[in-house]
Order: C-alpha cells, then structure tokens, then sequence
C-alpha cells in the first residue's frame, strides 16, 4: 500500500529470496523497479495515489494489504491496475491479478470476491494455523490473549467479520449458522413482514421444529427465502402468490401496518393480507426493538436459528454487518 513499506518489507524479502537462489539482479530503488536476470521485470508501485497508476505494462500483478486502503480508493487502484495487465503473453497465458490480505471487515476484498465475485475469480481463505510451523511457538497464543474474538476470526482464520465497534448482533455466524433448508411444497410458512412504501421486506420461515438437547425439547428456527426492496403491499402479495401457490402462508407482520397502508388506499396492509387469504397474526404493538434484537441473538447464541445464506443473502449481510448508530439505535 505504501512505498515505505515497499522499502522496509518487499526489497528486503526478495533480496533474500534471490540471494539464496543465486538468481541475479538490480533494485532501482529511485524507479522501484526490481530487474531479474533473464526473465523480467518487477514494477513496485503504492496504492496511496490510485491515479497515479499508469503508464507501464505488466503481464501479472500482486497486489498485498489490499483491505488496508478505504473500500473506494481500493476499487480505484484495482481498476487502475486491471488496466495495465495488458502484456501479451508469447504463450497465450490470460494475465492475473493475486491480491492477498487480512479480512479487515467487509471492505472491498468482501465486496470483489464473496458480494458481487469478479469473473473467473477465486477466494482463497487461509488460516494462521496451517502457517503455524513457520511461526514463534507462542505467537498464536499471544495473539488469542491479546484480541477481542471478532479480532481472532479475522486475522487467524481469515473470515469476514464485522470489525465496527457496536456490532447489533455478534452472535450470528454464518457457517454456525447456516442451513440448506428450502420450502417444500405443500407445507405451511410463516413470514416475518415489514411495511415501507418501495422497501417492502418479507422473511420466509419453514415451520419451527423441536429437538432434543440433554432431554429437552429446543426449538429450531430456519429462515430458508427473502423478498426485499418491493413497491408496496400488493406487490408483495401477489410475489407470494406467485412464489409459493400451494403453501398456506401465515404471516406476523409489522404491528404498525394495522392502522396504515402502503399504497394510500382506504384498507389497511393488514386487511390487505387477509383478503389475499393469509393468515395474519399480529400483536396490538410491537416489542422494543432492545427486546427484539436481544432475542434474535439469543437464538443465534443457542443455536436456535438458522439462516440459508445462499437464498438469503440480504438477511446474512444485514445480520453481519449492522451496528449502532451514534444514538444507540440499529443503523
């Protein structure tokens, strides 16, 4: 990311590296180009300025510490770096890129490779243990007693997690708690609903379920499909019509959409859902959001609820990434 450290980090390493091959070479150190006898050259360039990245032309590049750069200055210095992987290679080798960095939260590494994948890409997710021979015996200890957990997820086992302070619901993780579950025809459903006019949101639930844990019976909650971002009620009634026509749907909406509606006319979104032949079961008010958001994560903390994040990607982002916003509200 920055020519100090270009100086302090890479020159030394690869000085090394091809003092013990016997591989001659020259470091420019005023150009910080490194030359290699008979097979190239090694352009060294800071991510500090994005714009400042042009003219050469390179085969492959390596891009180190990426997270380390804002999300957008780091999406700049990618594209301006794509661009000069324009080389052609005698052989017909597709020019690379190879970024390697510790997940620093859900910044431009998250967004490229697990949000929206970049073509013909591939995440790598490498852990500090399977690098422990090459490390002090004690250095994974003192890491482990130095950093809060969300710490040691990312920088020993290489996940994304939410590195913000105040994070609405740490106990959710999506391997943990992660299902494969999908509605089968013909079961019941139960629908969490919000009421927002061009934001409608409904959260698809198969029907709960109770195991045996050390002789008591626990529920198990799965959220299994998504609907986000829709006009109004209507809409999103006719999408759940569409979506699942042979399933009785039972839905616990927004107590607030008793009294109002989403589209202006006279019935309210409420009655609107029970034309349509749902289920509506609602409570006269809705609990304090403190309430609510300490029972999500006691769900998650037990094991008690589970999401399929493949079929619901904005849920597993939004329970990920939310936090507390200056007045110690949900953002």
């Amino acid at each position: 990311p920055t020519y100090s450290l270009i100086r302090d980090i890479f020159y030394p390493k690869i000085s090394e590296m091809l003092g013990e091959a016997r591989i001659p070479y020259h470091i420019n150190k005023s150009e910080n180009i490194v030359t290699i006898q008979g097979m190239g050259q090694i352009f060294c360039r800071s991510m500090e300025n994005p714009e400042m990245i042009v003219g050469f032309e390179i085969g492959d590049a390596v891009i180190d510490e990426f997270d380390l750069l804002p999300t957008d200055k780091a999406k700049l210095a990618m594209r301006k770096i794509s661009a000069r992987c324009r080389f052609k290679f005698p052989d017909g080798k597709i020019n690379q890129r190879l970024i390697t960095t510790t997940p620093e939260g859900f910044k431009a590494t998250y967004q490229l490779f697990v949000k929206n994948p970049l073509p013909n890409s591939r995440l790598i997710q490498m852990s500090t243990y399977s690098n422990a021979a090459n490390l002090p015996d004690d250095y994974i200890q003192g890491l482990m007693d130095e950093y809060p957990d969300e710490l040691i997820k990312a920088y020993l086992e290489g996940k994304f997690v939410n590195l913000v302070s105040g994070a609405v619901y740490p106990h959710f993780d999506r391997d943990r708690n992660n299902t494969n579950r999908v509605v089968k025809p013909g079961e019941p459903i139960d629908i969490g609903m919000d009421f927002n006019v061009n934001k409608m949101s409904a959260s698809i639930y198969v029907p709960p379920q109770y195991e045996m844990v050390n002789g008591k019976p626990q529920l198990k909650l799965e959220l299994v499909d998504e609907l986000v971002d829709y006009r109004d009620t209507p809409a999103i009634i006719e999408a759940l019509q569409e979506r699942y026509p042979d399933n009785h749907i039972n839905v616990f909406p927004d107590a607030a959409g008793k009294g109002r509606n989403t589209t202006g006319a006279t019935s309210s979104d409420h009655k609107l859902l029970k034309q349509a032949g749902f289920t509506v079961k609602a409570l006269n008010t809705n609990p304090l959001v403190k309430e609510r958001v300490q029972s999500v994560n006691r769900l998650f903390e037990k094991g008690q609820l589970y999401i399929n994040t493949t079929t619901c990607p904005d849920h597993t982002e939004a329970f990920e990434q939310q936090v507390y916003d200056k007045n110690g509200k949900p953002d």
